[in-house]
């Protein structure tokens, strides 16, 4: 059985890192259109900076966090983090986007997911009850400690 959970919207701090990030790598090539060598690099560079852009706002949309089975996995097109519940012996709630090794969460307040055989997870599940609820009846031993 596979259980999908939408990572929380973007909250205030992050707009505004991900707005400026965006203008400013939009804005970034304007200095080549005063060169003398025409629109060429111009062209180029906006079409890796769009490309970027769009990458990052894609991994926003679309990243997944979802329970399969016995396996927890952060998903955006492909797998980015599994890892084997039964392995999972703590969590932590209320961490900032500063905690963790693994970082995959789109807000602040998030969870830190601490495994046995892997580095720290950092997540921010829409409904963190329902997705504690659903990870504890796979895994009953897990520790939940709130910060």
């Amino acid at each position: 059985m596979i259980i999908d959970y939408k990572s929380k919207k973007i909250n205030g701090i992050f707009k505004k890192i991900y707005i400026f990030l965006f203008l400013f790598m939009l804005l970034m090539p304007l200095p080549l259109l005063l060169t003398k060598n025409g629109l060429y690099p111009f062209i180029v560079m906006e079409s890796i900076f769009t490309l970027i852009i769009s990458i990052l706002i894609v991994s926003i949309l679309k990243l997944k966090i979802s329970i399969q089975g016995n396996f927890l996995v952060v998903k955006i097109i492909f797998t980015l983090y599994k890892t084997d519940i039964n392995k999972i012996y703590k969590i932590r709630k209320g961490e900032t986007m500063w905690s963790g090794f693994n970082k995959f969460g789109t807000s602040t307040n998030g969870l830190i997911i601490f495994t046995k055989h892997r580095n720290d997870l950092y997540i921010t599940p829409e409904n963190e009850e329902l997705f504690l609820d659903e990870l504890k009846k796979n895994n009953p031993n897990i520790i939940l400690e709130k910060i």
